[in-house]
């Protein structure tokens, strides 16, 4: 038989072990790199890191630098952008919102574009070695499930 006052305490401390909880939970970044801020820093820490193992690894000559610094440089104009504020997204309609999704696919296309073109010319002047190696190291990995498999 349960005693009111057995039940009491236990209401009291399961109260004040909660209370005490809540303020550990109210800072806790949210997803899995901390935020949105986390997530392109560490991005954009990884990409620094690829590009040095890969830059290593090709062994650039003075000529061959000049166009891995503009393949480099063409790549940071790719990064998303900050949307905008959540209330003016919130004031659109439906299809205002599809329009202004539509203009950023376009505006990511043409960098994508320009990217792909500095992209070959860097590739061309890299000597067969160099391509493999590239070529290596942008292949990728792919973990888990049945993807990459026939």
């Amino acid at each position: 038989m349960i005693r009111p006052r057995h039940l009491l305490q236990s209401l009291l401390v399961a109260s004040t072990l909660g209370a005490v909880t809540i303020p550990a939970f109210a800072d806790a970044p949210c997803g899995p790199m901390g935020g949105a801020g986390g997530y392109r820093e560490h991005r954009a820490e990884r990409m620094e890191q690829h590009h040095k193992k890969v830059h290593d690894a090709l062994k650039l000559t003075a000529e061959q630098e000049v166009a891995w610094k503009k393949l480099v440089d063409s790549e940071h104009p790719m990064h998303k952008p900050e949307p905008g504020k959540a209330e003016d997204w919130a004031k659109l309609t439906t299809p205002e919102r599809a329009d202004k999704m539509l203009e950023r696919m376009k505006t990511h296309e043409a960098a994508m574009t320009s990217h792909i073109a500095v992209l070959k010319e860097f590739y061309a002047v890299l000597t067969p070695e160099q391509r493999k190696i590239f070529d290596d190291s942008h292949r990728g990995t792919r973990r888990g499930g049945m993807r990459g498999k026939p």
